[in-house]
């Protein structure tokens, strides 16, 4: 083990807490009309997520914090969250939430259970689901509408979060593509599009965000210090994914909170597929090591994001 397990299940915690509190406060409670589509919403988002994109939004606006306020004697330590970033973490595990619920209708994915609950097409039909997935789109845009930093950076955040979520490269693109190769022979330029599109690209955007909020804060993230980001988000992101298609062999649907061996049903292109568990897990830690290596330059900043990285990948769900 690489990291102090008790440090990081704190770090965990008070960020799945910071970013429960914020989506408690940003989503429609389920009382306000229509309550249908309210209610739909809230069981998808509170089912017990991980929250791990707000977290890693988070993290990365501690760190570059961090680095830019070092030295300084005013204000808060540098350790501290930037003010209001948690914001953009809910607007992030918002859009990741509707990701989701899309993933799982008949149409897609056809799942019946969801973070150990029953998906939200289950319990409130697919119309709803279809609309509520919509509704936390929509609410998650609004939300970095309203984000307390300067006009430049918002800007640059929803640019970010957009494409991250878009078609070219982005969650969308990716899952076209990947229902597009249900049932063919995988190949790993159509593999690594997939995973770098369908997951990468938000958890990307989710760390490359928190820096660009932090930076925007305070004296300012650089060129240099987003493009140490992006790497680290899109290594994480792509061992992420690669770690979840090990879990969806190895793990049972009780341990996994959804169903196990949907990616092998439906003859999808995975690394394991391809390479095999051992290979496929060799190739996660690479990307890790990869990850971290991009943070050297902020020396005990960055301990956090680097026990994150390597969380990911020895994770059980």
């Amino acid at each position: 083990m690489l990291y102090c397990v008790a440090m990081l299940k704190q770090v965990l915690e008070q960020g799945r807490e910071a970013a429960d509190a914020a989506l408690e406060r940003l989503l429609p409670p389920a009382t306000q009309h229509p309550t249908s589509i309210h209610q739909a919403m809230r069981h998808s988002v509170f089912a017990g997520g991980k929250r791990l994109r707000p977290i890693l939004c988070m993290e990365a606006g501690r760190m570059i914090r961090a680095a830019s306020v070092a030295g300084m004697q005013a204000g808060p330590p540098a350790g501290s969250l930037p003010s209001g970033i948690e914001r953009v973490g809910a607007a992030l595990e918002m859009l990741h939430t509707y990701s989701l619920i899309h993933d799982d209708l008949p149409a897609l994915d056809n799942d019946d259970l969801r973070r150990g609950r029953p998906t939200c097409h289950k319990a409130f039909g697919e119309a709803i689901a279809i609309l509520a997935g919509d509704a936390l789109q929509t609410q998650a845009y609004e939300v970095l509408a309203q984000i307390d930093c300067p006009a430049e950076a918002r800007v640059a955040i929803i640019r970010e979060v957009a494409h991250a979520t878009g078609t070219i490269d982005g969650m969308i693109g990716g899952q076209v593509v990947d229902l597009e190769a249900e049932h063919k022979k995988p190949d790993l330029a159509t593999l690594e599009y997939i995973h770098r599109s369908k997951t990468a690209a938000l958890i990307t955007a989710s760390v490359v965000s928190g820096g660009m909020y932090a930076g925007a804060m305070y004296t300012g993230a650089t060129s240099a210090d987003i493009g140490r980001l992006r790497i680290y988000g899109q290594s994480i992101g792509l061992a992420f994914q690669i770690v979840d298609d090990v879990l969806d062999l190895t793990q049972t649907s009780e341990q996994l909170g959804k169903t196990a061996g949907k990616d092998t049903a439906a003859e999808k292109t995975t690394y394991p597929a391809l390479f095999g568990i051992e290979e496929s897990i060799r190739k996660a830690d690479a990307l890790v090591d990869q990850a971290c290596a991009q943070l050297d330059e902020y020396g005990t900043a960055a301990s956090t994001l680097k026990d994150l990285a390597h969380y990911l990948v020895e994770r059980k769900k």
